[in-house]
């Protein structure tokens, strides 16, 4: 995915740290899982607004200031144990919210980068800011370094274009079963099980699509960008049901849309891009007629 060349410098970032990677960060393919790696910069932006509005956000409901939308570019593999040095800035303040972008970065190279809209939420739907956190965050963002040539936050939201209405409706469906550890401290979903969950109905969609010995072939896919975005904050429901289909069947990549139901509610949506690679070398591939043609019938209205 394209992103702008300062995201990608330490300097660019007035909140720099580190952190360390955990061996239960690491997945089948031996770097840092995809959803690892959100839920890094997650705390990332967790630390950031417990440092401008206050250490007991995460535990206060009211207001619930939460994830409303993020946005993750994965640039390069990332290994345990070696630290991750980090940045956060914020970028923006608008009638949707606020924007922080963190990035991480090993060895001196740009790992990952995330955008993310945050905002408060009352009986489950979006609210302005309050005038008090507003002001912090005013004064958060004029303490800041001034950037040459910083444009405006890009969307965070998955595309606008619409999708069916009831998991029923999607070309493939799934019931994920919601676990204790799902809810965050404030008896919220937490946006790391969203993230889970989106992990979950891609790897069995692909299961479902190519068999169970996929990771046998020659070619296969590594996660290159994934969209979050919650329609409605609520307590965790005893299952969530997942609608998958494809959006976009590219030479090189594919994009993969998600849509998280209690029953009939669309709770939250995803759009992942995977990019087609080469198991052996790990580098960018071709995607074979042989896949596009087993993807095809999976296609959303319009795709």
């Amino acid at each position: 995915m394209k992103t702008q060349a300062w995201r990608r410098q330490p300097a660019a970032y007035p909140a720099q740290g580190s952190l360390q990677p955990r061996i239960t960060d690491v997945d089948l393919w031996q770097h840092l899982n995809n959803v690892a790696q959100i839920g890094l910069h997650g705390e990332l932006l967790q630390q950031w607004m417990q440092a401008h509005l206050g250490d007991r956000l995460w535990r206060s409901s009211t207001p619930l200031l939460a994830l409303r939308a993020s946005a993750t570019d994965f640039l390069a593999e990332a290994h345990y144990p070696a630290p991750l040095a980090t940045g956060v800035r914020l970028l923006g303040i608008d009638a949707d919210g606020f924007h922080l972008g963190t990035a991480l970065f090993q060895h001196g190279h740009c790992t990952g980068l995330h955008q993310a809209t945050l905002g408060v939420w009352a009986d489950g739907q979006p609210a302005p800011l309050p005038a008090d956190m507003a002001g912090l965050l005013q004064t958060a963002l004029a303490a800041q370094p001034a950037l040459p040539d910083v444009p405006a936050p890009a969307p965070t939201t998955t595309p606008a274009d619409p999708l069916p209405p009831h998991p029923d409706a999607w070309p493939w469906q799934l019931a994920v079963t919601a676990r204790f550890g799902d809810a965050d401290a404030r008896g919220q979903t937490s946006d790391h099980t969203l993230a889970r969950c989106v992990e979950q109905g891609r790897v069995q969609f692909l299961t479902r699509v190519f068999g169970p010995l996929r990771h046998t072939s020659p070619v296969g896919f590594m996660v290159a960008h994934v969209a979050l975005r919650w329609r409605t904050r609520r307590p965790m429901p005893a299952a969530w049901h997942l609608g998958t289909g494809v959006s976009r069947i590219g030479e090189r990549s594919i994009a993969v849309r998600t849509a998280l139901f209690d029953g009939s509610v669309c709770l939250a949506e995803a759009t992942s891009v995977m990019v087609v690679i080469d198991h052996a070398s790990r580098r960018p591939a071709t995607l074979p007629e042989a896949s596009r043609a087993a993807l095809s019938p999976y296609r959303l209205p319009g795709a």
